[in-house]
């Protein structure tokens, strides 16, 4: 059996982003919280160490179409550094924006650890396939789904404040399939995930 694999740097582009209210949202995907710690004191924390992102573990799903393909589709490899300074830098941008938190290097009083991972990753077009290959140029609507899990975490005692995981497609333009398109993906959705997280805290805190 042929093993078809996928570079992180090419399918990550435009795979995280999700909302945070319960119940469908309005492209059918549904977005969760799962689960919230009773009486979790969320007022207290002010500062937030933002842990790298991690795609220890993620599993590749095939689409629907993709079934009966014998290949076994896998990610091989770390999170490169570009993609991880990425996510770095707009999460700390958003999580800090209006009315945000402090980022920190590390834990310690008032401190909130947040841990983002994926899932699975289920990618609309076959890997290895290339716009233009064989003078067909390949757009697709967005990238794929991602199923996405954070861990909001006291720094200090590591228990958990929330647990939240969702499902979403991502991307609302048809786009041709190129690196710069899916770095532009990449970016706008980290901002968007961001800024979704940063409104979760503060309606936490004032509750």
């Amino acid at each position: 059996m042929k093993r078809r694999t996928l570079s992180l740097s090419t399918l990550v582009g435009g795979l995280m982003a999700f909302g945070f209210s319960a119940g469908a949202q309005a492209d059918g995907h549904v977005a969760e919280l799962l689960w919230e710690r009773d009486n979790a004191a969320f007022a207290s924390y002010d500062k937030i160490l933002l842990k790298p992102l991690d795609l220890q573990d993620v599993k590749v799903l095939k689409p629907v179409w993709a079934q009966d393909d014998a290949d076994d589709w896998v990610i091989e490899g770390e999170v490169s550094d570009d993609i991880q300074t990425m996510f770095d830098e707009i999460m700390s941008r958003e999580l800090s924006g209006e009315n945000g938190f402090t980022l920190v290097d590390e834990a310690g009083p008032g401190v909130m650890q947040i841990e983002v991972e994926f899932l699975s990753i289920t990618p609309y077009v076959k890997p290895g396939t290339a716009s233009g290959a064989g003078g067909m140029e390949i757009s697709t609507l967005g990238s794929g789904d991602v199923h996405v899990s954070a861990e909001l975490r006291d720094s200090v005692t590591g228990s958990v404040l929330s647990l939240i995981e969702g499902e979403r497609q991502i991307g609302t333009e048809y786009r041709e399939l190129s690196p710069e398109n899916h770095q532009a993906n990449l970016m706008a959705t980290f901002s968007d995930w961001g800024q979704r997280l940063r409104e979760y805290l503060i309606v936490k805190q004032a509750q």
